[in-house]
């Protein structure tokens, strides 16, 4: 089995069983990845906890991280911010606005450091945070591991 993605994810939950629980039946019913198997690592960390915001922090920087690294390798194939879209060939460059539209637009992927499943986003909204400041007891973050005896089947659409 090959460790396929690392992610940390934001729910809501009434505990932090609850809160793996909705994690699991979310990849369950996604067609976005598929995972033979998902491990947590460590407990689920509530929003009470002191190290939640630089949990969240560290995810939202990574995030970023990853979208400016797409941009960027997709300007290295020699396509202008001005190009007209529907003229990218099918292939290497347009996989990379592939993965840049999904951060964009919300959908889970095996380059998702973290994922925000309240609102089925990379980033965290203003809604949610003052949501996450006024309950905190309702609000975890959770690490995780997915792992793949096939990895390229897994991988639905970022192929």
């Amino acid at each position: 089995m090959e460790l396929l993605a690392r992610h940390v994810i934001l729910v809501s939950a009434e505990t932090a069983g609850n809160a793996k629980t909705r994690i699991r039946q979310f990849f369950d019913r996604t067609s976005l990845v598929r995972y033979d198997r998902i491990d947590f690592v460590g407990m689920p960390l509530s929003a009470q906890d002191n190290a939640f915001t630089l949990m969240l922090k560290q995810g939202l920087d990574e995030n970023h991280r990853i979208l400016d690294r797409f941009i960027e390798e997709l300007g290295n194939t020699g396509l202008s911010p001005q190009c007209d879209l529907a003229e990218i060939p099918q292939g290497y460059q347009s996989k990379i606005l592939h993965i840049i539209a999904h951060f964009l637009d919300g959908f889970i992927g095996v380059d998702s450091a973290f994922y925000n499943l309240i609102d089925d986003s990379h980033w965290l909204t203003d809604e949610t945070a003052h949501a996450v400041t006024e309950s905190p007891e309702r609000y975890w973050l959770c690490s995780l591991d997915g792992y793949s005896t096939t990895p390229k089947e897994a991988v639905l659409l970022h192929t």
